[in-house]
């Protein structure tokens, strides 16, 4: 775990990334991209994969179009491929270590959240569905999919800035502290003047973790304490 505590700021409100950051998902959409780019006669590399991470599914399969030079297909073509096989694999997607904790004490305690998330809406609300009882804790959820606030997606601070002003006090970005698992994400916050807790995936090398507040192996490690918040 990465800490410099005398740099830490305390916060009122907190946001969450939601794919691989709260859900272990990431790696059911690695396995899904991989299938459907396969079909394209092409590989989904680690190279790949850390181009994307974290972005808008569309603005990732543009990227994959032009890194991997599938011929053939349209960004709208692979989504669709793509989403009806994680319509069924989603399904199966838990919470990440930690998560559910953190969630129900922050509840507990009064303090206001919600989920940006770059993930397909359909995905959203499939997970929604399958974990009802925990997603109503959270305030609100900014969907950059359909929102028409978002104009841009990570790593631009849009959807921070359209996620905050959804509270019902509209904290300054200081006050806001948020949850990311990937470099777009962190880097989205930081745009957005927001302190920002990285749990990186596995997969993210030490260049792509240097725009974070604090980095920790796993929501388990969060002190809420060292912003502000209530201790567990």
């Amino acid at each position: 775990m990465t800490s410099a505590k005398n740099q830490f700021k305390p916060v009122t409100h907190c946001i969450f990334d939601m794919d691989g950051l709260l859900i272990d998902s990431e790696k059911i959409y690695r396995v899904a991209f991989s299938a459907v780019i396969a079909r394209y006669g092409r590989v989904y590399t680690n190279e790949a994969k850390m181009k994307v991470i974290g972005k808008h599914p569309l603005d990732s399969l543009r990227t994959l179009i032009d890194l991997l030079k599938i011929k053939g297909a349209t960004p709208e073509k692979l989504a669709e491929e793509i989403k009806e096989l994680m319509k069924v694999w989603i399904k199966d997607a838990k919470f990440k270590p930690g998560a559910k904790k953190l969630i129900r004490h922050l509840a507990a305690h009064k303090i206001p959240m919600a989920i940006a998330t770059s993930a397909w809406v359909e995905m959203v609300d499939i997970l929604r569905a399958c974990h009802r009882k925990t997603f109503s804790l959270f305030h609100h959820i900014v969907v950059s999919d359909t929102d028409p606030e978002v104009a841009r997606s990570k790593p631009a601070p849009d959807i921070f800035f359209v996620c905050a002003s959804r509270f019902p006090k509209n904290p300054p970005p200081e006050r806001c502290l948020v949850f990311e698992d990937s470099p777009s994400g962190v880097l989205a916050a930081k745009r957005a003047r927001m302190q920002v807790v990285m749990v990186p995936d596995s997969m993210v090398t030490q260049g792509y973790k240097d725009q974070a507040t604090l980095i920790i192996n796993s929501l388990e490690n969060f002190r809420p304490e060292d912003f502000g918040l209530p201790p567990f």
